[in-house]
């Protein structure tokens, strides 16, 4: 094992750290990336072993975990049976994942390896690491969004349930008042899967392209934008405990799609500026953080 040959690569995902580092230690995880069994308990000095078959091939990797600290770093060693190598410390190589948070729904995944046999088991080895992290990022964000939607819905519906009657529909001057919030979110987010899925495009652009973007734009409290005239509501008295229902069946709705839809595939419905055409990872990032930022408006009127 050449100690000298080393490789790191870090990726941006859109989750937060717990999010990610959950998914790292899950069995999941080494499923799907991996196509292996994974055995362990993740304790400082435990055994740490994958087992499957490759190419019919029976296969026992395995290693020692030599720290944890949880949610930001792990290490462990790592010697693979497909190596033909001698089962000796010396032909064990060194793998550790660092996780930092960047704000509060994302963070950046560190892979590192410190140990390659030769120059074929490093470019193969990349390529794998490429693969899985995209895995990670993937399974992760499945879960971040998922986790987002809820704490926005769940915090939406208490907010509502907190407005007084008389003010949920009170007039307003130059404003929406609540109820035509909560209009506007039922107006501009229901029939969401059929929405995403009606006209699929293809696109070479990555799918998460504008996903800061769009976070950004919605957390911007300091400019007000213009909904186009469909999603204006009308000037009506709205029952509140109807709206509530529909929001328990918008969540429902928003969640169904994170969990079934492929967030790599285009949405080419329509265009939605500056962004244009957006992947269905993209849409759902702009329906949930600007549910948020509706959320965080209601807050004044209770």
């Amino acid at each position: 094992m050449n100690k000298k040959i080393k490789f790191s690569q870090s990726i941006k995902i859109y989750a937060s750290k717990e999010t990610v580092w959950k998914t790292v230690l899950s069995d999941e995880f080494y499923q799907i990336s991996w196509g292996a069994a994974l055995s362990t308990t993740w304790q400082t000095g435990s055994i740490i072993q994958f087992t499957g078959t490759w190419e019919d091939v029976e296969y026992v990797d395995k290693g020692i975990i030599r720290e944890h600290i949880e949610n930001s770093f792990l290490k462990f060693t790592y010697w693979s049976s497909f190596w033909k190598a001698e089962d000796v410390p010396e032909e064990y190589c060194d793998i550790s994942y660092t996780v930092k948070q960047l704000d509060e729904h994302s963070c950046e995944f560190t892979i590192k390896q410190v140990g390659f046999r030769d120059q074929v088991h490093y470019d193969d080895t990349v390529e794998f690491w490429k693969n899985s992290s995209q895995t990670l990022k993937y399974l992760s964000e499945k879960d971040g969004l998922t986790l987002v939607s809820n704490a926005v819905f769940n915090e939406l519906v208490s907010i509502i349930a907190t407005i007084p009657a008389e003010k949920y529909n009170a007039e307003t001057s130059g404003n929406w008042n609540p109820a035509q919030i909560v209009e506007h979110i039922i107006m501009g987010n229901t029939g969401m899967k059929q929405f995403l899925t009606e006209v699929p495009y293809t696109s070479d652009i990555p799918f998460d392209y504008n996903v800061q973007a769009i976070r950004d734009f919605m957390s911007n409290n300091d400019v007000k934008y213009q909904a186009p005239d469909f999603l204006i509501p009308a000037t009506k008295q709205y029952d509140m405990n109807e709206h509530r229902e529909l929001l328990l069946n918008l969540q429902a709705e928003i969640n169904d799609c994170i969990a079934t839809l492929d967030f790599e595939d285009k949405c080419g419905i329509t265009d939605m500026p500056p962004f244009g055409f957006m992947s269905i990872y993209e849409w759902l990032n702009f329906s949930v953080f600007h549910i948020l930022r509706h959320k965080d408006q209601l807050k004044s009127y209770r």
